[in-house]
């Protein structure tokens, strides 16, 4: 079971952590063409891209309104990501 929530810190100085659930899992997938496993493995070398969009997701998809992902991405400081119990 995948268990994962990212947290997204903006240039204002607020955050919000949101989980990843499976819409947001599934969206990435289809988009990275590749697994979230594979996409963050460590010996992958891992874009940083795949970790922003995968937040960027789990936003919009919490039902928070969010602009386009090159418009959101603007207003971003950094973002990370922890892994549940259930990994």
């Amino acid at each position: 079971m995948l268990d994962i929530s990212v947290t997204v810190k903006r240039k204002d100085g607020t955050q919000d952590t949101f989980p990843v659930y499976a819409d947001s899992q599934i969206a990435f997938e289809r988009w990275a063409k590749t697994s979230i496993s594979a996409a963050f493995d460590p010996s992958g070398k891992p874009k940083m891209e795949s970790l922003y969009y995968l937040a960027w997701l789990a936003e919009k998809n919490s039902g928070k309104v969010v602009k386009s992902f090159d418009e959101w991405i603007k207003d971003i400081a950094a973002v990370g990501h922890e892994d549940g119990p259930g990994n």
